[in-house]
């Protein structure tokens, strides 16, 4: 919630910005336009095939299976949760200590960032790197902290310009991959889109 909130505030100070810019010279106007236009390109990658998450708006907990969610340890029932950025659900742990804990947030809601905004505010993420492409879509994994070693990350993927896939993992300090938990939410992320394309 933290960072729901977080994220929209600095897009609402964002809007306020630009809306006090107008005035000035058509010629002016225009020459700004285009060279945020210009800059705006380059920042986030393409999103080549858009896919729609019409189908698991209103039940974002089938994004993943039973099976596909125990294969990291994400075995208790899911919670659908409120959020202000779109559907969200999360298989929380039963045991920090054993257990994997899944969350999934698709980022629909007006408010939310989408792909571009979420490149132009790389500056103020303390971790974020760019992931290529999973299942044929842009990703990149954001962390809390300066480095994902720590059992945490999530990876967030462009399904299209205004829609992102977030996939959060907490991993326990015993498993194997607690140093790179970015593999694990990459590899639940991969599923998930594999599941979207399949039409749920």
């Amino acid at each position: 919630m933290t960072r729901s909130i977080r994220l929209a505030t600095v897009l609402v100070s964002g809007a306020l910005v630009l809306s006090g810019c107008g005035g000035g010279g058509t010629t002016t106007t225009q020459t700004t336009s285009a060279a945020t236009s210009s800059s705006k390109q380059g920042l986030a990658p393409p999103i080549n095939t858009p896919l729609s998450v019409e189908a698991f708006k209103s039940r974002p907990c089938d994004l993943l299976t039973p099976a596909q969610r125990a294969t990291v340890g994400a075995t208790r029932s899911a919670e659908i949760r409120e959020s202000d950025l779109g559907p969200a659900c999360v298989w929380k742990e039963k045991d920090s200590s054993v257990d994997t804990s899944v969350d999934v947030t698709l980022y629909t809601n007006p408010q939310a960032v989408n792909w571009e905004r979420l490149f132009e505010r790389r500056e103020q993420e303390p971790f974020f790197e760019p992931a290529g492409e999973l299942a044929g879509v842009p990703a990149v994994h954001i962390n809390d902290e300066s480095k994902a070693e720590r059992g945490s990350c999530s990876t967030h993927l462009g399904l299209s310009k205004d829609v992102i896939l977030r996939v959060s993992v907490d991993l326990p300090l015993k498993s194997p991959e607690y140093k790179t938990p970015c593999v694990v939410s990459d590899r639940m992320a991969t599923l998930m889109i594999q599941n979207i394309k399949a039409g749920g």
